[in-house]
């Protein structure tokens, strides 16, 4: 499709007691999009978790959705009084989501999939869009291994691809694992890549993507820290503009349920992103929230058209004549021996510190055997040595 509207939820995320309300929750942003005429929609990180707290059983879990009651604008006083106590008993018992996640996960597994999966389906199929539904800790439908996963359903309802997290946090459970790539996803608007959290602080995301035949990449982002929002903010709008190529940026907002404490909020204005020569003063935002703790949604129109023929007129030709004749060779060879930049550094600085070797005398050499050399001494063998 050569234009279409694209549009970004900036979310609250809740634990709900029961589907209903997690579609109330849901649906009202729907509606806002389709009524901006909307094709495309994207759920911030761990709106997936929303659903899987329908069927996470256990009375922690439980005691942590009545506190997350007491937090709403909306609850009555006695809804409030209880739901401090629950969060109260949740902190005592050392209760949270996480390890009543994890049970399920290990247990049922197939249970959290279908809850998250029929929600966001039932989304894009009766409103007619393609829903990238936000993350969730999942069996990843590929492999079942345990991911951060997001899944992407079309207007029908089907999944079209799933994209997990390659880059994990430091904190997260060690029975997730992380995608061993990015994967472009085929949609009816053309295709897309799904960059989650740290993901998009990584220029090599964006172009495997890109090279995948990504006109648009999409980044899920939930986050405390405004240092992490800021870099992950700048992150995408980098993707974008080193591949000239259509971006947005969905943030979850508010406090965070899933702990029983006083955790710091999420925070993040979410936005969606063009290459800069295409939005206004070359910020390359098209539109962003004005706030980063309120909900709110966010539309703009991709034209692919557009896009193409940027490609075409742009002085700087960023897609057309890369310098690979001197980066390719260059980067296989820095990126083949899988060392990140810092250990890479210090196994550059540790080779070049070995002694020079004495030239030999006369005398106390042995006469050379033809094809024979001396051993090399590789980066592997200088990181073993103690």
């Amino acid at each position: 499709m050569d234009e279409f509207v694209a549009a970004v939820v900036q979310l609250r995320i809740r634990l709900p007691q029961d589907r209903e309300e997690l579609e109330q929750h849901l649906v009202r942003f729907v509606r806002l999009a389709q009524t901006k005429r909307a094709r495309l929609l994207v759920f911030p990180q761990f709106t997936g978790l929303m659903a899987a707290a329908l069927v996470v059983k256990g009375r922690g879990a439980g005691l942590l959705k009545q506190a997350d009651r007491a937090r709403r604008s909306n609850a009555s006083f006695w809804t409030r009084t209880q739901a401090k106590l629950a969060g109260g008993a949740a902190g005592v018992l050392g209760a949270d989501f996480g390890r009543a996640l994890e049970g399920t996960l290990l247990q049922q597994p197939d249970l959290l999939w279908e809850s998250y999966a029929s929600l966001f389906s039932d989304i894009a199929r009766y409103h007619g869009m393609v829903v990238v539904a936000g993350t969730g800790y999942l069996a990843d439908p590929s492999d079942r291994a345990v991911r951060h996963v997001a899944g992407v359903f079309g207007p029908d309802g089907s999944l079209l691809g799933a994209q997990s997290a390659v880059t994990l946090a430091h904190d997260e459970h060690p029975m997730v694992e992380a995608a061993p790539t990015w994967q472009a996803i085929q949609t009816p608007l053309g295709r897309l890549g799904v960059l989650i959290g740290s993901d998009m602080l990584y220029p090599e995301a964006g172009r495997i993507l890109a090279y995948g035949g990504a006109e648009m990449l999409v980044g899920l982002g939930a986050t405390a820290e405004a240092v992490q929002y800021h870099r992950q903010r700048l992150g995408l709008l980098a993707r974008a503009e080193d591949n000239q190529v259509y971006g947005a940026l969905s943030f979850a907002v508010g406090y965070n349920p899933f702990t029983s404490g006083d955790a710091e909020p999420y925070l993040g204005r979410s936005l969606i992103a063009a290459p800069a020569s295409m939005t206004p003063r070359y910020s390359g935002v098209m539109v962003e929230m004005g706030t980063d703790s309120t909900e709110g949604l966010i539309t703009a129109e991709w034209s692919f058209r557009s896009l193409h023929e940027q490609w075409q007129r742009d002085h700087a030709p960023l897609r057309s004549r890369m310098p690979l004749e001197h980066t390719g060779p260059t980067l296989a060879a820095i990126y083949g021996r899988r060392l990140a930049l810092e250990p890479a550094l210090e196994a550059n600085a540790a080779l070049a510190a070995l002694p020079e070797p004495s030239a030999p005398t006369a005398g106390d050499t042995a006469p050379a055997v033809a094809g024979e050399t001396e051993p090399s001494t590789s980066v592997d063998e200088i990181e073993e040595r103690p």
